[in-house]
């Protein structure tokens, strides 16, 4: 027997995963029991530029649509404040927000979103019927994975707005199990959102 396991990660704060999508999935061998590892990382939001900005132009041009309203938003060392446009790929920008310089950006500069974390967490949580939560073991590295409690936070501690973060996740199946479809396990990431000033 095959277990179809679906992995919805819970991104809070505008924090974005890498190299996974949401939801994810992978299919286990429920018969003999099976574990696989995988890596993944926290980064905030974020786009590049997908026209060169003089440093006068209050017009943003992502390579794809992010962000919101009001939300400020980092390129280079300028801070910008979105006017509007959220939510698609051409926005409107106050630029030199916080008395930060404006200046010029080339195309392909990244445009991150301009929050630092701290405090980050993640929980292994399973919402629906009985608990798989401790299917899952988190670690800060691979080999950390083998002495980790099963189902236990991952403490990640604080993360800067252009820094990512990269942990590990096993899950485990054990054997005989009789699931067919498992999509309630979510990691939920917690922390404390903190424009840069």
């Amino acid at each position: 027997m095959s277990i179809h396991l679906y992995r919805d990660i819970d991104l809070t704060q505008q924090i974005s995963e890498g190299s996974m999508t949401n939801p994810d999935t992978d299919i286990y061998n429920g018969t003999d029991g099976e574990s696989k590892d995988h890596e993944l990382f926290l980064a905030n939001e974020q786009s590049t530029l997908a026209l060169a900005m003089n440093a006068t132009t209050t017009s943003v041009q992502l390579s794809e649509a992010r962000f919101v309203d009001e939300e400020i938003v980092i390129i280079g060392s300028e801070q910008m404040r979105i006017i509007s446009g959220g939510g698609t790929a051409n926005l409107t920008v106050e630029r030199g927000y916080a008395g930060t310089a404006k200046t010029t950006h080339a195309s392909g500069t990244r445009v991150y979103s301009g929050y630092e974390y701290t405090g980050l967490v993640i929980q292994v949580s399973d919402i629906l019927g009985s608990d798989e939560s401790s299917w899952c073991k988190l670690a800060l590295t691979q080999l950390d994975l083998d002495a980790v409690v099963a189902g236990a936070p991952l403490n990640m501690g604080d993360k800067a707005h252009a820094g990512k973060l990269s942990f590990w996740r096993r899950i485990t199946v054990p054997a005989g199990t009789h699931v067919q479809n498992k999509t309630d396990i979510k990691l939920i990431i917690t922390g404390v959102e903190n424009p840069i000033l």
